[in-house]
């Protein structure tokens, strides 16, 4: 049995959650395995130790109320996670939809979609910088590196 679900069925057992089927064959396997045994042994006397911190001092396990009621878990949080998720995946179905519903026209060439812009002031810097060109001669766009000390 692997170390896990040895660890789950004990705590489980402790605490009164196994069918008697399930506790049976539990303790079965332990009569056989002195090695398990030892291992459920410590377990039980971890969760006893647990269980007397808890009841000597009980802000540890506080779990009711001022009025004695016992706490209701709040799905607000999880609610609202699962509403963004919903919301963000319409969107995104929506974009994708309007995107490959658009008339495909033939493209226009990349020479008229970039403008030819003034140059940034150069900034003393390690990394190295580009700029698109526009090639007249041909109609092509060219990446050319930006020497820092050509200017």
């Amino acid at each position: 049995m692997n170390p896990s679900s040895l660890h789950a069925l004990i705590v489980d057992q402790h605490l009164g959650e196994l069918s008697p089927e399930a506790a049976e064959l539990l303790d079965l396997h332990l009569a056989r395995d002195p090695a398990a045994r030892e291992e459920a042994h410590r377990i039980k006397q971890t969760l006893g130790v647990t269980a007397e911190a808890v009841l000597r001092h009980t802000e540890l396990g506080r779990v009711m109320r001022e009025t004695g009621t016992p706490r209701r878990l709040t799905w607000l949080p999880l609610a609202k996670a699962a509403s963004i998720a919903l919301l963000a995946t319409l969107a995104a179905g929506a974009g994708f939809v309007a995107g490959t519903q658009q008339d495909h026209q033939t493209p226009l060439p990349i020479s008229t979609l970039v403008s030819p812009a003034e140059p940034s002031p150069r900034k003393d810097s390690p990394w190295a910088r580009y700029r698109i060109a526009n090639e007249r001669s041909n109609g092509t766009l060219q990446i050319v590196r930006v020497d820092a000390h050509s200017r």
